[in-house]
């Protein structure tokens, strides 16, 4: 990965629409180039997906939880594969302290937190114990930035 590919990446974490076009001019560069390095990233796994980036309230998804996890560690893998398959779990991150895992969860209200997630939480095999803390507000959230060295 070399400056090109950091400024193309920069360019598509802040708008992932932005055309080749757009991209190769303002790095003055052919759209050639920019295309196949962008496919060059998404077969190397460095670029996962093109999203969108949605306001949650817009779509009524108004609660954002982040949940601290205690496992049993001989269980961790069952656990990860089963959290995964929960939709309304965004992030599964794994941490030194003071929790096992963190999970960054959005939901449309409490009762569907409670239902899709808390309940299948509590019953999950190799779940110690959670904790929940609930947002009110979300003042900044980006996927990434890419930082030039």
């Amino acid at each position: 990965m070399d400056e090109v590919d950091l400024a193309i990446l920069d360019r598509l974490c802040k708008n992932s629409r932005m055309h080749s076009t757009e991209i190769a001019t303002d790095l003055d560069l052919a759209t050639s180039t920019v295309h196949k390095r962008i496919e060059k990233m998404r077969e190397t796994g460095t670029i996962h997906e093109f999203t969108v980036k949605v306001d949650t309230t817009e779509v009524g998804l108004n609660v954002t939880t982040f949940i601290g996890v205690n496992i049993e560690q001989n269980k961790r893998i069952n656990i990860i594969n089963r959290l995964k398959s929960i939709d309304d779990i965004l992030e599964i991150y794994e941490l030194l302290e003071p929790y096992d895992m963190l999970l960054k969860v959005r939901t449309f209200d409490i009762h569907s937190l409670k239902e899709n997630v808390l309940q299948v939480l509590g019953n999950m095999d190799g779940i110690k114990d959670s904790q929940s803390i609930l947002t009110t507000k979300c003042h900044k959230e980006k996927s990434c930035t890419i930082l030039k060295k």
